[in-house]
């Protein structure tokens, strides 16, 4: 009963014009909650679209998202409650909705994290006191291995690559799980509020 409750709801939500989300948690019969891990694949890929797996360790968020529009190279997915997360190139690039967001960045595309080498990143963020604060790194790509990674019972052959970035002030390290010339799965880090976050390509 739980997973057909939760069959409707994603359908329904991806059908509404502007509201295409889906939701972290389901309605199951008497009014409680079901996880998002009870919800099995072919359910949400009865929604008939793209669908991202969310999750934000230090807010205790783990949600889906849908895709709202695609401007050029940059894909904008959101969520049911109106999170938003821009990807150019498959890396993201901004958020909305998390407090201390992302605001813009300066980042590069899946196929230079791919090939590797050496470059700037720049990070534009909100910090506590909704200032924007800016970080700028040097980058360098290291090859982790060959890696199979299970998103929603679906086995993915993927390369791992993890990006080290580093600056007089620190260091960040994200992380990319490659299938082919695609992002399967990756751990970005949004601003010294949040930390980093993980996204899972569920359904393409």
């Amino acid at each position: 009963m739980a997973l057909k409750t939760a069959t409707v709801a994603l359908t329904a939500m991806t059908l509404v014009a502007g509201c295409s989300k889906l939701e972290a948690y389901f309605p199951k019969a008497g009014g409680e909650l079901a996880p998002i891990g009870t919800v099995s694949r072919a359910d949400i890929a009865k929604s008939g679209q793209p669908v991202m797996k969310l999750r934000v360790p230090s807010r205790g968020i783990e949600t889906f998202l849908t895709i709202r529009d695609t401007r050029g190279d940059v894909v904008n997915w959101f969520s049911a409650d109106g999170m938003l997360f821009s990807f150019r190139n498959g890396v993201l690039i901004e958020t909305r909705g998390l407090g201390a967001d992302l605001m813009s960045s300066a980042a590069p595309g899946a196929g230079q994290i791919a090939s590797g080498g050496s470059y700037q990143r720049s990070y534009f963020f909100m910090d506590a006191d909704d200032q924007t604060g800016r970080r700028d790194y040097r980058c360098s790509v290291s090859v982790d291995g060959d890696e199979v990674v299970t998103i929603y019972s679906h086995a993915h052959s993927t390369r791992k690559v993890s990006e080290n970035c580093q600056r007089d002030q620190g260091r960040i390290t994200n992380h990319y799980w490659l299938e082919g010339g695609k992002i399967r799965k990756s751990r970005e880090w949004v601003s010294p509020g949040i930390g980093q976050i993980e996204f899972e390509r569920v359904i393409d």
